[in-house]
């Protein structure tokens, strides 16, 4: 069952809120915003990262949307408007009135915000705390050795290193260290500071943790998720 909710329009007329099928979490909602009479006043992704929405388990928190809106923010307020899934036509939400919120607006300056602004780009390694369940079932289907080497890809950019590799797959095989945790690390260490690179999001075909519905599970045991 797909979920959806508006929940505001800012200032500079953006509409606001969060889209997602729980039961598919890989799967981005393309999404479309009409009046009452079936005008489209906005029409995007729910792709757009939310701490909130990761700790309600939906979509690791990789389901918000911000979308542009053809009307102003009161006369989006004034009517009725229908959340509304593209692909299906399905009616994701009805909102009679919807909130106005105030956005403090920051011009795009620097390459730090420019990355801020791109929901396909990590803002924190701590953005993939919620995906606990996604990196379980790589790890299922590709096994340990495949996650860490996939990690020091993702992370560092380079293959895993001999000793490093040994002590973190012993560590996830005892249960004393989260896939999660293994990120977290390998983001935290002086490499990976000293190199910062642009991490793309769930949201992107080039996450290295998503896999193919149909892979061969592989077997591990003693590991588990953030």
């Amino acid at each position: 069952m797909r979920l959806g909710h508006l929940d505001a329009v800012t200032q500079a007329g953006v509409i606001e809120g969060w889209a997602c099928d729980p039961d598919q979490p890989g799967t981005t909602l393309a999404l479309a915003v009409l009046l009452e009479d079936g005008t489209e006043v906005a029409a995007g992704r729910a792709e757009l990262f939310r701490s909130d929405l990761m700790e309600a388990q939906l979509r690791y928190g990789w389901c918000a949307f911000r979308l542009w809106s053809a009307l102003v923010p009161d006369a989006l307020a004034a009517q009725p408007l229908r959340l509304v899934e593209t692909a299906t036509g399905a009616v994701l939400h009805v909102q009679p009135h919807l909130p106005f919120r105030y956005v403090e607006h920051r011009d795009c300056e620097t390459v730090a915000a420019v990355v801020e602004e791109d929901p396909t780009m990590l803002r924190s390694i701590d953005q993939l705390a919620g995906c606990g369940e996604l990196f379980a079932t790589f790890i299922a289907r590709e096994g340990l050795p495949a996650f860490i080497r996939a990690a020091y890809g993702y992370v560092l950019g380079r293959p895993a290193d001999p000793v490093g590799f040994a002590s973190y797959e012993k560590l996830m095989r005892r249960g004393a260290l989260t896939p999660f945790g293994l990120l977290s690390i390998l983001a935290d260490s002086g490499e990976f500071r000293s190199r910062p690179r642009l991490l793309p999001s769930p949201v992107q075909p080039a996450f290295v943790f998503a896999t193919a519905p149909d892979a061969p599970a592989a077997t591990l045991s003693g590991a588990t998720a953030a």
